[in-house]
């Protein structure tokens, strides 16, 4: 469903498996490509996602799960290699595709941007090399506000050996964000974001309660189709951008 915010001249959303349209038609909205959509679809889907905010052209990166931040300076459509972008400019909108990762907005005075969130580019510092950035540009921490939309929660995130030993090798005090119920341990994916923003001193910052996983009418979420057998998972789309004038 849409649920378009507003923050001073910018404004975001975070898009679920359904969008309601101009028409008021709830309408399937897998925005990403070789998911089991055709290509007109998905186009169709991101020109009405674009409509429902200024209508302006998206940026969307080639995702690799990496800590790849990109600044877009020029309009152009050629695809960024990275999972964060940052910009200025009034023209266009910074989207992201997930299915279970964290879509993570950060407004600032001047800058904007969006990033892609995995538990690799997590443990990897995707967060901090952003806010870093955006640091380098001039934007001051204390004056960033940060919007984290749904994503997969403790609750189903459940981890496996490989995944315990890469991580308590890249992140301190890991004990904090591993918990074990019913002889599984499970991994607190919301908790480890916001203990990673505030180290980068930021306050304001607003996490969604909502879990993809248990959600799947709502959202799109790799593990549930994983576990349910589901050949083709989508994308929901995030974007945020500058309102129009």
């Amino acid at each position: 469903m849409n649920n378009i915010k507003s923050h001073g001249k910018f404004f975001y959303c975070f898009f679920g498996r359904r969008i309601k349209s101009k028409k008021n038609e709830l309408v399937s909205a897998n925005c990403a490509y070789n998911k089991g959509d055709s290509d007109f679809i998905v186009n169709k889907n991101r020109k009405l996602v674009s409509n429902l905010l200024n209508g302006k052209d998206i940026i969307i990166p080639h995702q690799t799960h990496s800590n790849t931040v990109l600044k877009v300076e020029e309009k152009i459509h050629s695809s960024f290699q990275c999972d964060a972008l940052i910009t200025s400019r009034n023209d266009i909108l910074l989207g992201i595709l997930t299915a279970d990762c964290a879509p993570i907005i950060v407004i600032g005075k001047k800058y904007f941007g969006i990033i892609h969130v995995g538990w690799k580019g997590l443990i990897n510092n995707i967060i901090e090399h952003t806010i870093f950035k955006l640091n380098k540009l001039g934007e001051d921490s204390i004056n960033l506000n940060v919007f984290v939309g749904p994503h997969l929660k403790k609750v189903s995130f459940e981890v496996k050996s490989d995944f315990i030993s890469i991580f308590k090798n890249k992140v301190i005090k890991h004990d904090e964000f591993l918990f074990e119920k019913n002889k599984k341990i499970y991994f607190d994916f919301s908790k480890l974001i916001k203990f990673k923003l505030l180290r980068c001193n930021i306050d304001k910052i607003l996490i969604s309660s909502q879990n993809t996983y248990t959600k799947p009418k709502n959202f799109f979420s790799h593990r549930y189709c994983y576990v349910n057998k589901i050949k083709n998972c989508g994308r929901q789309i995030s974007l945020v951008g500058i309102k129009n004038n």
